[in-house]
């Protein structure tokens, strides 16, 4: 979302974005922590007491830091290669206010939702 927010609206990051940013930074310490996601140290499962070293910790930021803008500049190289698609998507959302997944997928696709922006959600 913040990659979206900054990308279509070239404006700051909102709150919106901030628990985003918040969620991603505490899955990708959990990655690393937990699930030895890490490129230069291995597999390895930190301990409590690991976390609790300084140099460890500078480490286990360092790592969180680099997947964080590893995945951020993955997600902008995609979303600039589907630019159109998304500002298509960005239109029918201002006017329709919600879209179903299905929707999204047909608009993204280049199609447009088979009801109008007046009518509700299709019920599932």
């Amino acid at each position: 979302q913040a990659v979206v927010s900054t990308q279509s609206t070239g404006e700051k990051v909102t709150t919106g974005c901030a628990a985003d940013m918040s969620n991603i930074t505490r899955y990708a310490r959990v990655l690393i922590e937990d699930n030895g996601y890490s490129k230069k140290q291995g597999l390895v499962r930190y301990s409590d007491c690991d976390i609790k070293n300084m140099e460890t910790n500078r480490l286990i930021q360092d790592e969180m830091k680099e997947l964080l803008n590893e995945r951020y500049e993955l997600t902008k190289k995609d979303m600039m290669k589907h630019k159109r698609q998304w500002e298509r998507l960005t239109q029918y959302l201002q006017e329709y206010r919600t879209l179903t997944g299905e929707e999204c997928r047909t608009i993204f696709n280049g199609g447009k939702p088979t009801r109008s922006p007046f009518e509700g959600l299709p019920s599932s």
